[in-house]
């Protein structure tokens, strides 16, 4: 027979099985909490570690592939955090890394193709929600300023709101926006950056029919990391990259691009047939770009901008890695998004 007392005696018992669970759940979201603090902030002291260069690749996909992160290369030096391109998903990339934003001190564009600024405005507004207080610049060649005030343009209201609501401490309005720092597109090779011994020299690439067009050299303590953008081989390029630490470069197979240019032929797509065949006017083939890398001398290679993005390693072993390691030594770096590259400053 239920009677009030064992009712009373079931309900007290739910409320203690739910207070329990709640408490549990309770000590869950602190401890996982202080977990993700305590990874971040293991990884802001090894990105940020003034013994060596660490290079991240977030984005590594051209304009086509649907599931990687479009161009973006970060180098961490001396306590500097530097970013070179924010193509689309880079910005959420960096934080799935764990890329200290509320450090980064600059941006440098190489072109103004859409897959290498389309988050440029989610890098900037990113990095002041997460706690960015100091200036940003973003450098880049004539064009740079119209972009980077249509950014500032578009978050306007938003950081308004932000500093409104948490206030000038937490989010002060003096760092919610960007600055342009352009340089003239008519330069062969120019200085851009220089802060606490590391330096960042712009250089003419070629990337037809795309003008302006530059990559970035950062050197710091006998240190030489090159930045290609997206080019052909150049003259200036192999000047740039001869002795290099690293290498960051764009990468294509032509064999592979034909034989999609084909496909998309045989299957009326004539489209698509058009756009395989024009872009190999882009970009260095894979075995072109290790004869290059290994006449130079360059110790490191990092492949990224991959035309066309694979879905298997294997794939990508097959076309892009097995080409360059057939007349490249060195050590050669192609795992796609979050590619880490850790260069020693003492000698090696």
């Amino acid at each position: 027979m239920i009677t009030i007392r064992s009712i009373l005696k079931l309900f007290m018992a739910i409320a203690a099985m739910v207070l329990i669970s709640s408490c549990a759940t309770d000590a869950q979201v602190r401890r996982s909490i202080a977990q993700r603090q305590q990874s971040n902030e293991k990884m802001r002291q090894e990105y940020l570690d003034p013994g060596v260069i660490t290079v991240v690749l977030p984005g590594t996909a051209g304009p086509m592939s649907p599931t990687e992160a479009q161009s973006a290369t970060a180098v961490f030096v001396n306590g500097q955090f530097l970013l070179f391109d924010a193509g689309d998903y880079a910005q959420k990339r960096m934080e799935q890394f764990q890329l200290p934003m509320d450090m980064l001190d600059a941006v440098f564009i190489t072109h103004f193709h859409n897959d290498h600024i389309a988050d440029l405005g989610e890098v900037m507004q990113r990095s002041y929600m997460l706690g960015r207080q100091k200036d940003l610049v973003i450098h880049g060649p004539n064009g740079t300023d119209a972009i980077v005030e249509g950014f500032n343009a578009i978050y306007r209201a938003d950081s308004a709101y932000r500093t409104q609501h948490h206030s000038e401490e937490i989010m002060p309005s003096e760092f919610q926006f960007a600055a342009a720092s352009e340089f003239s597109a008519s330069e062969n090779v120019i200085e851009v950056y220089r802060n606490n011994g590391v330096v960042v020299t712009a250089f003419r690439v070629a990337h037809p029919p795309v003008e302006p067009v530059f990559g970035y050299t950062v050197e710091f303590a006998g240190k030489k990391v090159v930045i290609s953008g997206d080019t052909l081989i150049t003259d200036e390029l192999r000047h740039q990259s001869t002795d290099a630490d690293l290498l960051v470069m764009d990468i294509m197979n032509y064999e592979l691009v034909e034989l999609m240019e084909n496909g998309f032929r045989e299957n009326g797509d004539h489209r698509n047939a058009k756009i395989f065949y024009d872009i190999r006017e882009y970009h260095p083939d894979a075995a072109e770009l290790g004869s290059m890398a290994e006449e130079l001398r360059v110790k490191r290679l990092a492949l990224t901008h991959f035309a066309p993005t694979l879905p298997t390693r294997q794939l990508t072993k097959r076309y892009y890695i097995d080409p360059v390691r057939k007349n490249y030594s060195g050590r050669v770096y192609a795992d796609g998004d979050g590619t880490t590259i850790r260069i020693p400053l003492e000698y090696e």
